[in-house]
Formats: C-alpha cells, structure tokens, sequence
C-alpha cells in the first residue's frame, strides 16, 4: 500500500471521521460495522490535509488534466482544497464548480457558450476539450455525478478522464451491481479513491489491537467488517476474502429430525431415543415449539442429550425488510441455536441483509428457494417464478453460503439447484425435507444431491410407535 494511503487511514481514525465497530445505519439503509464521514472535515486544518491526499490520490493516478471540477455540494470545497495543495506540490491549476440550481442549466443551453459559463459556473471558466477532474466524497447510487455530466455537458464540450472521490466501500446496490463500476461502463470516465474498503483492512489487520478517539479497535471488530464486505462487497473483494466453508454437520450425509411436536415433552423423546444414534445429524425445530415454549428453553431441553446441531426454522424465515434480519437473529443467537433457514422471499437486499447479520452473531446460515408442495414456483401453478426462486440460491452462494434447502421429492429440481449454485464456485452441502408423507424417497434424492446432504425427516420419524427403531430405518437408506 502507498504511505500516503496509509496516513489517510491514520488521519480519518485520529480524527474520528472512520469508525470500526457497533452498527451504522447508511443511506442505503444498510447496517454497517464500519463508517466514513469525510462531512467531519469542516474547518482549516482537516480540510487542507484531505486537500493534501485527493491531490496524492490525484496525481498518483498518471491522467493529465487541466482543471479541477467540484460535483455540488460537497465537492466544491473538496475542488478548493485540492487546488491549494496540488499547487503546494508544483502543479498550479484551475479550479470551478457550478451552482447547484435544479434543471435551470436547461434553460440556459439557449445562451451562448459564455453565457452558460457566466450563468453557472463560479471559478475559472472551463474551455472547449480541456480535461476536467471531477471530485467528490463519496459514490454511492452515482446520481449525483450523472447530473453533474449533465451540468457539465451543457456548458461545453470537455474531456472527462477521471472523478476522485476519498473512499471507495467498494459494495454493490440492490441489484447486485457495483455503481461504480456501472459509471465507467457507461461513461467512460475512471474512478479513483484515496482508499478503498480493502486498504482500510488491510491497514487494520496490520495494526491490531488500534485505540482510537472512538475506542479500540479489536480482532472482532475486522472480523465483522469482513463478514460485511464478504455479504455486500463487489466480485473483487468477495474473492479476495473467500470465507471459509460453513460445516453444520460432521458426517457427510445424515438424518435429520424435524421436530414439529405440539409439546415439549413430545420432543424431548425424539431427541433422548435418537441422539446416540451417529447417522442423525441435529435437529430442526419450527415456529410452534418455539413460540409456546420458548427458543431458548427447546434448545436447553436437547441439550441434556446431545451437542449435535439446533437448526432452527422459522417457516420461512427471510420474508420480512432487510432490518429486521438483525434482531432475528440476535433473538437465535441469545437462545443458543447453531444454524438458521431462511427462505429470503422478498427480495436480493433482505436476503442479504439477514445472510449478513446471522452470519454476524456467529450463526450457521442454510438458504432455500423451492418448495416440497405443489403450486409453488409459477410452472406448478404458483406464485414464485421458477428463475426467481433459482436467483435466491445464486445470490446466496454468491455471498459465500454453501448449505441449501432442496425439495428431496422433486430430484429434477435439486440438480437444476445443484447447476446454479456449482456455476458460482461453491460446492453445496443440501438439506432436503419431503420424503415418507410427501412422497419423496431418499435413494432418488441421493442420486442427484451429491456427496454433501442430510435428509430432513418429519412425521416418518416422530408419528412412529417405536421413533428409535423408525431412525434407524431412514438412517439405513443414506447409502
């Protein structure tokens, strides 16, 4: 990393403008570990050394320019500063930026060329092809600087080489896409940053544990900012922090129970007749034990028998606004349950979002997006498009999950699944539920699932006279 990056970084922690750890609500309505405000910088000193380092950022990047453009409002004194100091370096040059005035530069184009100018710009007029830096703090959706082309546009005809901006989060918006990468695409102009998100964990992974004005900065505090970039973070940065693999369960393939009993003493008895039995792999329990009992009581009970996994299943979890994502689960988390389910049905930000936050709280994450029954997806006679309930898998894979629900009575269906989520580098571990009463088998859901799965078995296993000897029934069938 170039030392000017790193004194950035040392600049923005001591003045408190860059904060690690907690949660940062952001424009995006987001939920972040790590937050920037270069808005803090707001009087002499700070304001001339970020004019310092957009000149650094500027001029390390080897495009010739003529003058410096500030994108209202924030940039224009980013474009004063900047002038000052690059002119402290040995290279004077102009500075403007144009009043920020809605959609009167429209009916300016009826002027002449300097009398555009006169009209909205304030600074040293700008002529036809000079190259123009364009600067300001942050890039997030990108529409303030496509207005800003436009501004520009208006008044002349220049060359657009680059737009500076302090620090690059380096996210992706809701559909997945990184704006700025989509701003280049379409306009042709390079963006640079003083620094990036990476940068920021690089230099905080160096330089741990790290006290700031807004406290000390810990080993979990850079954990959770890497599970954060590993969830929202562009193609670039998500393979550079590829995370490890999450393993829910020991074996390869096993038997799962689905304990959905009206009463705990009921689930007590799957769990104390099965739990010695090596081929059954957890537990998942639903909505109805929790809700009368309690989460934190159901997972207490099994664990008088056995530390196999507690997956919880909300029936369907994930179908809420992204927000919510963080108080399920803190509420999982607090009661003691190793994995969630989610099937993240209204849309790619929640499904992120609460990927993100169970992730977070140290929670094992299994994404589903088709069902056991029928009329669900669209080509059953359903709600749910078929390509839609496949974009869940992907975009789950793509924020690094590798465990899935699959419906085990619907084989064609699971290696579709299979194909999506192999397409996008992650070998997928599956769990399937809709054998004995929906009619699945568990040797046609072998075939197609892979190495890698766990069989979710309901009423099979807890409406049987004998539910030890009915396990090791379904636990026979796994080869």
């Amino acid at each position: 990393m170039q030392q000017y990056k790193k004194e950035f970084i040392m600049f923005l922690l001591k003045t408190g403008a860059l904060k690690i750890g907690g949660d940062f609500s952001l424009k995006s309505k987001r939920i972040s570990p790590w937050f920037v405000n270069v808005g803090d910088f707001n009087e002499g000193e700070s304001t001339k050394v970020l004019g310092e380092f957009y000149a650094d950022s500027i001029l390390n990047s080897g495009v010739s320019f003529d003058l410096l453009y500030g994108i209202p409002e924030k940039g224009n004194a980013l474009a004063v500063a900047t002038a000052i100091a690059m002119a402290k370096k040995g290279k004077n040059t102009g500075w403007f930026f144009t009043r920020k005035v809605a959609k009167e530069y429209g009916e300016a184009t009826n002027l002449s060329q300097a009398e555009r100018i006169k009209a909205l710009v304030v600074g040293m007029a700008p002529k036809n092809n000079q190259s123009v830096i364009q600067l300001d703090d942050v890039f997030t959706a990108g529409d303030a600087k496509y207005q800003a082309r436009e501004v520009l546009q208006s008044i002349g005809d220049f060359n657009l080489p680059l737009l500076a901006i302090a620090v690059d989060r380096q996210e992706v918006g809701v559909d997945g896409k990184s704006a700025i990468e989509e701003y280049e695409a379409k306009t042709g102009t390079r963006v640079v940053s003083i620094v990036n998100a990476l940068d920021v964990l690089d230099f905080l992974i160096e330089n741990i544990p790290l006290k700031t004005p807004n406290g000390e900065i810990k080993k979990e505090d850079i954990e959770r900012m890497m599970n954060y970039l590993r969830t929202y973070g562009t193609k670039s940065v998500k393979k550079m922090l590829r995370k490890t693999e999450q393993k829910i369960i020991e074996t390869e393939r096993s038997i799962i129970p689905a304990c959905d009993v009206p009463t705990i003493e009921e689930f007590e008895k799957i769990v104390k007749e099965t739990a010695k039995i090596k081929e059954i792999g957890g537990y998942k329990i639903g909505f109805q034990l929790s809700l009368k009992y309690g989460l934190g009581k159901i997972v207490e009970t099994a664990r008088k028998y056995t530390k196999k996994p507690i997956i919880y299943d909300h029936q369907k979890a994930g179908t809420d606004i992204p927000d919510t994502g963080k108080n399920f689960a803190e509420v999982c988390k607090e009661a003691g349950v190793d994995a969630v389910i989610f099937f993240p049905q209204s849309g790619p930000e929640t499904e992120r979002a609460w990927i993100y936050h169970a992730i977070d709280k140290g929670l094992k994450v299994i994404v589903g997006g088709r069902m056991t029954h029928p009329a669900y997806a669209v080509s059953e006679g359903g709600f749910i498009t078929d390509e839609g309930a496949l974009e869940i898998y992907r975009i789950a894979a793509q924020e690094g999950v590798n465990n899935f629900v699959v419906p085990g009575n619907k084989p064609e269906i699971i290696k579709q699944i299979k194909e999506v989520i192999e397409a996008e580098g992650v070998t997928p571990i599956f769990y399937a539920p809709g054998f004995v009463a929906q009619g699945g088998k568990i040797e046609d859901a072998a075939k197609v699932a892979g190495n890698s799965w766990h069989a979710i078995v309901g009423r099979g296993i807890y409406q049987a006279t004998d539910i030890k000897a009915a396990a090791l029934e379904h636990t026979s069938q796994l080869s």
